[in-house]
């Protein structure tokens, strides 16, 4: 399915990403992924669980905006509800 990734540059792709969590995982170079939802539950990342264990962790600054919270490393979009 296509779905958008917010690279920590602030970009945005549309990218063919596989159902489930590996895939999910490889899509934004993570080994452990989580689900972050905005305050407003508008949005919801699928975000590098362990981004801040890595020697230079990179802020998303976007996605940080968007859910309120510190996130590093690329990040899967998602509508509510969207994932299962």
């Amino acid at each position: 399915m296509e779905r958008k990734v917010i690279k920590t540059d602030g970009t945005t792709t549309s990218t063919w990403v596989g159902d489930g969590f590996e895939s999910w995982n490889e899509a934004i170079g993570a080994r452990v992924g989580t689900i972050v939802v905005s305050p407003d539950r508008t949005v919801e990342l699928w975000c590098d669980d362990e981004g801040l264990m890595v020697a230079e962790p990179q802020l998303n600054l976007a996605a940080s905006m968007l859910v309120g919270q510190q996130i590093v490393g690329d990040v899967i979009y998602f509508m509510p509800g969207d994932i299962k």
